[in-house]
């Protein structure tokens, strides 16, 4: 039969704001709701007083976004004249410096009527050396 302690498990509540060492645990490839091609990814955070906590993030493909997939790409370790496919795989374990907002939940759950809480939005991911000239939020 299943066991829980709820002492230890891990807030809901959105990390705060900052700039992270974060690394790829799961990335899925899928589509978006306007049909383009994306990796939905799941970050976790390697330092610091929110180590092990994760945020979600979203790589899309879509020609409009495909600069802030490209920068994120070479973040991880692609090279910067890179020309071929991207799978999820590919994205696995690789690491990066995150940079970590707050934004308020979009919409109603239409079940409770109640609003959907704030989350986590990764706004830039940088090289994983990146986050030795700053310090880590408290």
């Amino acid at each position: 039969m299943p066991v829980i302690d709820f002492t230890q498990v891990q807030s809901m509540e959105p990390v705060d704001p900052g700039i992270y060492q974060a690394e790829i645990v799961n990335a899925e490839e899928g589509q978006s709701k306007s049909g383009n091609p994306k990796i939905d990814i799941r970050w976790k955070i390697t330092t610091g007083p929110v180590e092990g906590r994760q945020v979600f993030d979203s790589m899309s493909f879509h020609p409009s976004a495909l600069w802030r997939t490209k920068l994120a790409l070479q973040a991880l370790g692609f090279d910067e004249d890179f020309n071929g496919d991207v799978s999820a795989d590919m994205l696995l374990n690789r690491a990066a410096t995150i940079t970590v907002t707050i934004e308020p939940g979009n919409g109603i759950d239409p079940k409770t009527g109640e609003a959907y809480p704030e989350r986590n939005r990764v706004v830039k991911v940088q090289s994983a050396s990146f986050l030795h000239a700053f310090v880590m939020p408290k």
